[in-house]
C-alpha cells in the first residue's frame, strides 16, 4: 500500500505541476498512475481469487466465474467513468457506468437463476 500512496502522490504533484501549462501531459499522468495503481493492485488478488474458488468448491453448483466477470466488469466501469470525470467528460461518464451496470446484470442472470432454482426447490 505504501507503494501505491507515494505513487498517488508524486502523480498528484506532477498532474498540479503540469495542469496550467500542459493540462494535456497532465492528463496523460493521471492515466498512466491510475494504470499502474491497478496494476499494482491486481497483482495482489491472488488471495480473493483462492477464496473465490474455495466458496465455489464449498457450494458446488456455484458459479465463481460468473462472479468474478461481474466484479471485473464493475471495476473496469468504475474505472472507465474515472477517467471520462478525470477528462471532464460527465456525460460519458455516467454512459460507462450505466453500460457497466447492465453488462454485469446480464453475467449475474445465471447467478439469479440458480438461486431462484434452489429456492423453489427448497420450497417443494
Amino acid at each position: 500500500m505504501l507503494k501505491i500512496a507515494a505513487l498517488a502522490l508524486v502523480a498528484a504533484l506532477l498532474v498540479l505541476t503540469l495542469r496550467k501549462d500542459q493540462p494535456a501531459f497532465a492528463f496523460l499522468v493521471s492515466v498512466g498512475c491510475a494504470g499502474a495503481v491497478l496494476v499494482l493492485a491486481a497483482a495482489r488478488l491472488q488471495p480473493v481469487l483462492e477464496l473465490v474458488e474455495s466458496w465455489a468448491q464449498a457450494a458446488g453448483a456455484f458459479d465463481a466465474g460468473a462472479i468474478l466477470r461481474v466484479l471485473g466488469i464493475c471495476l473496469a466501469a468504475q474505472f472507465a467513468a474515472d477517467l471520462c470525470r478525470e477528462a471532464g467528460l460527465a456525460a460519458a461518464a455516467h454512459a460507462a457506468e450505466l453500460g457497466g451496470r447492465m453488462l454485469a446484470l446480464l453475467q449475474a442472470l445465471p447467478l439469479f437463476r440458480q438461486l431462484v432454482d434452489s429456492l423453489l426447490h427448497f420450497l417443494q
